[in-house]
């Protein structure tokens, strides 16, 4: 980041901002690539061409966007809020585009979905059955993740609304926060014949020397099951192997003695049907309360107002 700051002596109000698809899509690659030639090959244009929209657009706001320097650009301030500008619009095109094909091939509408692995058998799964049965030709996209990368995507415009935690150092401010009443349960689990499956009495520190599958470092998950195994006083680092794939987990499990941490939910669906066992020892964690959230900035659309009525009803249950 430049150390450029706004000046003094600039206006205080700045000409309505207009700009053209190509100077959007060229300040996205300045962000990305930080050189112009670059830049201006990944939009299909020529350096100069890329020069001159650049030098329209720094000349209509009055302002310098980027540092000129020998080995590539580098955004000032006011480029770092315009590229930032920049890359939401492209958002913005991108799901507009997405939503006239689907139209266009008979669908009545598309909803993007991020969620965590905890509700996907229950509440998810319930809401989006109950919602596709009464709106079928809606297309629902929906992605499995860890909260602290589905927040900062659903504030970037990828996806309409997301079932998770908020991460302590993001700001919800920007977000329209729905809370379950009841935070989630988490249970150990491990493949089906494991020694310690029947073990009475079974303690955590028992559980120390083996390999441990969690979540990756920064999910709020993650961080509550350090903390839960820190106040068991297990001090000694674990043996541990990150994935948010609960097919990976499960795999893993089935072929050796490791234990994995899932959200109750997710470890009574997989033992339903015999694929993995839940030990008799309890973690001393309570997570934090789920939450369904849309964004402030985006207006939603009459697909994704219809869904969160299904998405909320389970909650007031």
């Amino acid at each position: 980041m430049s150390d450029t700051s706004p000046s003094a002596g600039l206006p205080g109000t700045f000409p309505m901002l207009k700009m053209s698809s190509r100077q959007i899509a060229l300040l996205n690659a300045l962000g990305e690539l930080g050189n112009l030639r670059k830049a201006a090959a990944a939009i299909h244009t020529t350096q100069p061409a890329a020069s001159l929209l650049l030098q329209q657009l720094e000349e209509r706001l009055g302002v310098q966007l980027f540092e000129r320097l020998p080995r590539g650009m580098q955004p000032t301030l006011f480029g770092e809020v315009m590229i930032r500008y920049a890359q939401g619009a492209l958002h913005e095109f991108e799901y507009a585009e997405a939503q006239l094909a689907e139209l266009a091939r008979g669908a009545t509408g598309m909803v993007r979905i991020g969620t965590v692995m905890g509700p996907v058998p229950t509440l998810l799964t319930r809401g989006v059955l109950a919602f596709k049965t009464a709106h079928p030709k809606v297309r629902i996209a929906l992605e499995v993740g860890t909260s602290d990368e589905l927040l900062p995507a659903l504030i970037r415009g990828d996806f309409d609304v997301v079932l998770g935690r908020l991460p302590d150092q993001l700001d919800g401010q920007s977000l329209d926060i729905q809370l379950f009443e009841q935070g989630e349960r988490m249970r150990i689990i491990a493949r089906p014949g494991h020694p310690l499956v029947d073990h009475s009495g079974l303690t955590l520190t028992e559980l120390a020397p083996l390999t441990w599958i969690l979540h990756p470092i920064g999910s709020p998950m993650r961080r509550q099951v350090e903390n839960a195994l820190q106040a068991a006083q297990l001090i000694e680092p674990l043996d541990i192997i990150e994935t948010r794939s609960i097919l990976a987990t499960t795999s893993m499990l089935e072929s050796s003695d490791m234990v994995a941490v899932v959200p109750n939910d997710v470890a009574e669906h997989y033992a339903r049907y015999g694929m993995i066992a839940i030990l008799p020892v309890e973690l001393p964690l309570s997570m934090a309360n789920l939450g369904l959230m849309t964004s402030k900035a985006r207006p939603m659309s009459a697909a994704v107002k219809a869904l969160l009525t299904f998405l909320k009803s389970p909650i007031a249950a």
